[in-house]
């Protein structure tokens, strides 16, 4: 059973503790794989303190295996694996860097504080968005399991309509908000 009582989940999750990072880590490596094996099935995720979701029409059964390998393959030969392409974290940077330099050109004076200059530069900081979305997932937002993460089970059920499993996780060592 998790270790992590809600407070700590609550605080993990607002100060995005290493428990949440890992859990991010595992969901992205989980997602690849099962979208390997089920290329016609949309996936996405969420992860958590006490672990993460899947939502996609997949067989429950196909869970736990793919994610017991792919919680190996991060902490051994595929690290890379928690980097996703499709990451929510790349769509924040892209959004904060792209308001953050509009705002910025339409705080100059003239003749720098045109329309044209504020869509050039919203343009310039989409395109640095994605290595920089990248770099922050590597970074910040993900982190490698540690050797005391365990998956607990799979837990099928609908959310909003939409099917979806949780993946448990137990992670002792990240338990401490600041692990």
């Amino acid at each position: 059973m998790s270790s992590i009582n809600p407070v700590v989940q609550v605080a993990q999750q607002l100060m995005l503790g290493s428990a949440v990072k890992q859990n991010h880590a595992l969901e992205h490596a989980t997602i690849v794989l099962l979208s390997r094996k089920f290329p016609e099935v949309r996936l996405s995720g969420i992860s958590f303190a006490a672990g993460f979701f899947v939502f996609g029409d997949l067989p429950t059964e196909a869970i736990l295996p793919t994610a017991q390998e792919a919680l190996n393959l991060l902490r051994t030969t595929q690290p890379e694996l928690a980097i996703h392409e499709r990451c929510g974290t790349n769509l924040a940077v892209a959004g904060m860097l792209t308001g953050l330099s509009a705002m910025t050109i339409a705080k100059l004076r003239r003749p720098y504080s045109t329309a044209n200059n504020v869509i050039l530069a919203s343009t310039a900081a989409l395109i640095l968005a994605r290595p920089l979305g990248l770099t922050v997932q590597r970074y910040v937002t993900t982190q490698t399991p540690n050797n005391s993460m365990r998956i607990e089970k799979v837990s099928p059920m609908t959310v909003f309509g939409s099917p979806a499993h949780f993946v448990s996780t137990d992670n002792p060592e990240a338990a401490g908000l600041f692990s």
